[in-house]
């Protein structure tokens, strides 16, 4: 078995050539990580039961030594191994295993070496390890050859992709690292440089350092990865083809393939093969070689010197010639016409290095037309790099009359070999005509679709599940071995994860994703969350999914009271209102239409009158519906109106413990908030207990106690158990420690429990943790927001208001006299305000009576208020304000504007007329005018 060498190991490392049995596994090993060079590299016998021990054993090479202060890193098809996994990895058939040494943890100053060092590694290993992990290990050498058809440069970056996909998860899992809130930088959004979801239609993307992308769920219009592409030649006709990456295999389907927006089917001898991507897929007959095509330094016009090319390939066993008279072919005889002209074209070749040229053959081309004439010539050669030359073994004719010029277009490197690509879905386009394309390579778009995946069911056993249920999507990112986290199954809290998805089926929360640009776990596991409205958090050694959804018994959650609360922790803010949204903005992707926006106003949004509505902008990329676009808006929006107050305080030891995470909901019964009255039980029996301090009854007032058992748990598990009684009435105002109860306890309370007393349904609130620290001197500090089971209720129905056209642009203006002090000059001013809908409004104004004048314009503004200045004392006035230029089409309202005229309210003076409110008119210079006050 060859052993590649330092030595004569090239940059970029590519595998060594000769797999002998389709099982083999290959062995990378990195001497530095710090330099690309000392990689040695072979192919090992696959067998039962391999572990990386059993290679290293056998084939460490000799004399090599860990020194001190260095470190293995091991990653086995990609995946980053921590030195537990790496000893207990049994290696599968095919599998590439990569060993790099690097420096150990530390480094001082600071930084943390291991860490740039560990991800380097994983750079380093992308070429060699990445690659076969994207195209699943099946003849490897082929696989870069096909890939090379881009560039060298391109192949590399798909392997690295494939590893930064799974590797810098890996890495992360041990190496503490700054993780900004959006994946890739502070203020970034990764789904911004996807061909799918971005803000710009792109073409498909070919460079390097993408991802392999995954689908979750049925994705229409996808913009899919391309892999290589090269002209074909049949007949005069030049032929486009394309093989493209649609995602991790396998899918059930790909489907309505489009090419430059128009179906595939539209396109006349065009032919399409689909590989789903499964791991013993078929070959793909139009791209089983490898084809490098070459115009650069190439393309020449022939004559009977010789063009000599130095071509680049390496292990090329044919080669291919474009060749084409552009003008056409023919002799201009006397009668009009085109006689026929032949023109000969010879093929030269010679290995690079080598003296001797060898020939390839001559070859004739013979036409009669005007029209361009292509042809194409496919020559078997000795493996190797070569070197090529072509002429006219004899000159054609020339003239006034003749046409015989002829171009060398291009050439084609070709490595035959058969490519499955296993666990990559395939689409392949040949033969689509270049004069049905706008000059340049189409964009092609398709559909697919991935419904099930096979997912841990809690119990040891795996069950299928549907992944455009976002919680069992999220379940998928985490557990996946290929391109996912790995997370091994013991460490996650499966049933936390069908709560979520049972939620997501109650409330219609499915989409898709498709996963076409790289970034973070959180980040991805962020953007399905959002949509099915749940968190994913690391509790103690579980992953666990909460979902937002209602509590079924939040008066068995975990009680704090005053007794609990650390003095000088307890804090309560109830937001600005100017800072909360007063309607939503979701965007959300259509099947069909791609990107959509809908909007949901909240329930108060056109009362707003004294600033322009606040509106929230939220992206969701898993909706691929209206519904779900509307549900989650109608959300949000319930969100801003019930939820309004935010606590903040400290507990000790009782707060410790998984029973309380984020997402909990709590009790809260802190006296100073709820008017409650605290204390810790002293002594109780089976219908009185006794408390730490005296409490305050007063006759007439129905009390009830609520108290947190500290050695019973309740219905909840792992909460303690909560009971609420009835206190018995008292006939006088009484101060006292001991209080009866009208029905007995279930439990007899232990002293040291906590224990809330009020008026009964008024002695505590509800609140849903939102974030918690856990301090060593065991305190624990919370931070909640209040919890209401109202913001549960949508129905997910758009919202009933009538449309912009339908409202009205001003409603309810109103005129108001104030004092003001401009410049240290005190004067009055005239304030107008309204309500309605209008991106801006004019107002103008008039005098009344005898001195009546035309409308004059005062000015325009965006909000539903208006300060008139500069208004002439003793007068009557008419304020008009519309949403257009013409007074008609808005509100007016009169201003007795008087030099004595008191500060306030101007509203209209109404009489009661057989027992109905009417206002009240008056003639003002013989013209009928509403008597107005102020108020």
């Amino acid at each position: 078995m060859e052993r590649l060498t330092p030595a004569n190991n090239a940059v970029p490392f590519f595998p060594p050539a000769m797999k002998m049995r389709a099982d083999d596994v290959l062995l990378v090993l990195h001497r530095n990580c710090l330099d690309l060079t000392q990689v040695v590299s072979e192919w090992v016998e696959w067998r039962p039961g391999l572990t990386i021990a059993d290679i290293l054993d056998a084939r460490w090479p000799e004399g090599m030594l860990i020194e001190d202060g260095l470190d293995l890193l091991f990653l086995a098809s990609g995946r980053l191994l921590s030195f537990e996994e790496a000893e207990r990895y049994i290696v599968r058939p095919g599998d590439g295993i990569s060993v790099a040494l690097v420096p150990g943890d530390g480094g001082g100053g600071g930084s943390n070496t291991i860490a740039a060092v560990a991800m380097m590694a994983v750079m380093l290993a992308a070429p060699a390890v990445g690659g076969m992990l994207a195209l699943g290990f099946e003849n490897a050498i082929g696989a870069y050859g096909l890939v090379s058809t881009l560039s060298v440069g391109t192949m590399t970056g798909l392997g690295t992709a494939a590893v930064a996909l799974v590797g810098a998860v890996g890495v992360n899992a041990f190496i503490p690292s700054a993780k900004p809130s959006l994946g890739q930088g502070l203020g970034q959004n990764p789904m911004d440089n996807s061909p799918t979801y971005g803000f710009s239609a792109q073409a498909n993307p070919m460079e390097p350092g993408r991802p392999v992308p995954v689908l979750q769920g049925e994705k229409r219009n996808l913009t899919p990865t391309k892999l290589t592409q090269h002209l074909s030649t049949s007949g005069d006709r030049r032929l486009w083809n394309g093989l493209f990456l649609i995602s991790e295999g396998p899918v059930d389907e790909i489907f309505d393939v489009r090419i430059d927006g128009n179906k595939a089917g539209n396109y006349e001898g065009l032919e399409i093969d689909i590989r789903l991507g499964t791991e013993g897929q078929d070959v793909l007959p139009w791209f089983n070689d490898a084809i490098t095509e070459r115009t650069e330094g190439v393309t020449v016009k022939l004559s009977t010197e010789w063009h000599e090319v130095v071509l680049d390939g390496t292990g090329v066993r044919k080669l291919g010639f474009g060749v084409q008279c552009a003008s056409g072919l023919g002799y201009a005889n006397d009668k009009g016409g085109l006689d026929p002209v032949t023109v000969q074209v010879q093929f030269q070749h010679r290995l690079y290095g080598e003296t001797a040229w060898v020939n390839l053959g001559t070859v004739s081309i013979s036409g009669a037309k005007r029209a361009a004439i292509m042809r194409y010539y496919e020559f078997e050669v000795a493996e190797g790099r070569h070197e090529v030359r072509y002429r006219h073994p004899v000159a054609p004719p020339t003239g006034d009359r003749y046409i015989s010029d002829t171009w060398l277009e291009y050439t084609h490197e070709i490595v035959p070999d058969d490519f499955r690509l296993p666990h990559c879905a395939l689409l392949a386009i040949r033969a689509l005509p270049t004069d049905k394309l706008n000059g340049s390579a189409p964009k092609v778009t398709c559909s697919a679709r991935r419904m099930t995946a096979m997912l841990p069911d809690g119990q040891g056993g795996a069950v299928s599940r549907d992944i455009g249920n976002m919680a069992w999507a999220a379940l998928e990112l985490i557990t996946n071995t290929r391109w996912g986290a790995g997370e091994p199954v013991e460490s996650i809290d499966v049933p936390s994860f069908a709560e979520a998805a049972e939620w997501c089926e109650i409330k219609g929360l499915k989409g898709s994703m498709y996963w076409d640009t790289q970034c973070t776990l959180e980040t991805a596991l962020g953007y399905l969350g959002q949509f099915g409205r749940f968190i994913v958090d690391r509790v103690g050694t579980k992953i666990v999914c909460i979902s937002d959804r209602p509590v079924a018994l939040p008066d068995a959650a975990f009680l704090a009271t005053s007794a609990d609360i650390l003095q000088g922790t307890l804090g309560l803010e109830y937001p600005n209102s100017d800072d909360l949204a007063d309607g939503c903005e979701i965007t959300w992707f259509d099947p069909e239409r791609g990107k959509q926006v809908v909007f949901a106003p909240g329930d108060f949004f056109n009362a707003v009158v004294d600033r322009p509505p606040t509106v929230a902008q939220i992206t969701l990329y898993p909706c691929n519906s209206d519904e779900g676009a509307q549900r989650a808006g109608e959300y949000i929006n319930r969100c801003n109106r019930y939820l309004s107050r935010r606590v903040d305080l400290t507990l000790l030891w009782r707060a410790l413990g998984p029973h309380i995470r984020r997402g909990s909901v709590i009790q809260v019964a802190a006296d100073r908030l709820m008017a409650t009255q605290s204390g810790v039980v002293l002594s109780a029996t089976e219908t009185t207990v006794k408390l730490s301090r005296p409490v305050q009854l007063e006759p007439g007032t129905a009390y009830e106690v609520r108290l947190a058992h500290v050695d019973v748990a309740g219905d909840v598990e792992g909460v303690e158990k909560v009971e609420v009684r009835p206190l018995a009435p008292v006939a006088e105002s009484t101060l006292t420690d001991t209080l009866t109860l009208a029905a007995p306890w279930e439990q007899v309370p232990s002293p040291g429990c906590s224990a809330a007393v009020g008026e009964v349904q008024r002695v505590t609130r509800w609140y849903r943790v939102r974030s918690l620290s856990r301090s060593s001197d065991m305190r624990v500090t919370l931070k909640a927001l209040e919890y209401d089971e109202a913001v549960y209720a949508d129905e997910g129905v758009a919202p009933q208001t009538d449309s912009a056209a339908n409202l009205p642009a001003v409603v309810g203006l109103v005129a108001t006299i104030i004092d003001a002090n401009e410049d240290l000059v005190s004067k009055k001013l005239i304030s107008l305000a309204w309500r309605g809908t209008a991106l801006e409004w004019r107002v103008f104004a008039r005098r009344l009576g005898a001195e009546a004048d035309e409308w004059a314009y005062l000015g325009k503004t965006p909000y539903p208020s208006f300060l008139a200045r500069n208004i002439e004392v003793g007068h009557m006035y008419r304020f008009a304000v519309s949403h257009t230029g013409s007074v008609a089409d808005g509100l007016t309202v009169d201003v007795d504007y008087q030099l004595n005229t008191p500060s306030g309210a101007i509203r209209p003076v109404t009489v009661i007329e057989n027992g109905v409110e009417v206002p009240l008119y008056a003639l003002v210079n013989g013209e009928p005018q509403q008597v107005m006050g102020v108020f």
